[in-house]
């Protein structure tokens, strides 16, 4: 996100609990977000009218079910109201595909069914109907898809295919036949960075346009490491996995203008840079 600000021309003002790197473009505040006295010292004078909230509880795997998941939702509102009240314009806060009933065919339909069957989805769906309430046509809800880049915790799927295949070991995928839509991370923030600029409004699916099997995800991977020869496809997924489980990516590319990303370019670019990186 900071990278396709600046790149944008567009001051930030970025707040973290330990400030991140220095670059040009970027001023750093050092904040815990979740405490109300810290929210007050941040928006004190702030002269930011669009924000731009991606904070969460992320630990890979607890966060389906981590009991933050309520107090994120409840400082988010927390945030979004004294934020409006300082002055502040618009709101964009980020979403999920687990907000939508897993198990409902979603591929064609017009209107999906919001119906989360966890904690995670459970919380960010009702954060989506509270912040409706408090921004009103001030905001924007990005509910992203399944992402890669750099990072990111090794034992998620594109990392832990890298390893494998750097390593030598077997990489397996147990649910190759499931359909998914897999987007890079500068590409996730070219989207969400373009739904600000073109002043939309409402609830955008996030992700690249463009899904694959996990199959065929990971054959791009193990081509792309030279090392096809290790990759083990099965398909036994689990009865709450979705046969299938894309965005709708017209909605977004009709108000920002944002081209579909062809994972065999950019996800063949994202493990190459993986492997010289090592």
């Amino acid at each position: 996100m900071l990278a396709e600000l600046v790149a944008r021309g567009i001051p930030v003002h970025a707040t973290a609990r330990s400030p991140g790197s220095a670059q040009p473009g970027v001023i750093w505040h050092t904040a815990d977000l979740r405490e109300g006295a810290e929210r007050a010292r941040l928006l004190a004078g702030s002269p930011a009218k669009q924000l731009l909230h991606c904070a969460w509880e992320i630990e890979h795997g607890a966060f389906w079910t981590a009991p933050a998941n309520d107090l994120w939702r409840r400082v988010s509102c927390d945030l979004a109201r004294e934020f409006l009240a300082a002055g502040g314009e618009r709101v964009l806060a980020l979403g999920t595909c687990a907000e939508y009933d897993p198990l409902a065919p979603s591929a064609l339909a017009a209107v999906r069914l919001v119906a989360p069957i966890t904690p995670y989805g459970q919380a960010k769906a009702s954060l989506h109907e509270e912040l409706g309430r408090i921004c009103g046509p001030r905001l924007i809800w990005a509910r992203l898809f399944h992402l890669y880049g750099p990072g990111e915790d090794r034992r998620r799927l594109v990392p832990s295919l890298i390893d494998a295949a750097r390593e030598g070991r077997p990489a397996e995928v147990r649910a190759a036949g499931l359909i998914r839509d897999f987007a890079s991370s500068a590409h996730v923030a070219r989207a969400l960075v373009g739904l600000m600029d073109s002043g939309a409004t409402g609830a955008f699916d996030i992700g690249s346009g463009q899904s694959r099997s996990l199959g065929a995800l990971a054959r791009i991977i193990a081509e792309a490491a030279g090392r096809p020869d290790l990759l083990r496809l099965s398909h036994t997924p689990g009865p709450q996995d979705p046969a299938e489980l894309t965005p709708h990516f017209a909605a977004l590319a009709a108000v920002s203008g944002l081209k579909p990303e062809h994972p065999l370019q950019a996800l063949t670019e994202h493990v190459r840079r993986e492997i010289g990186a090592a």
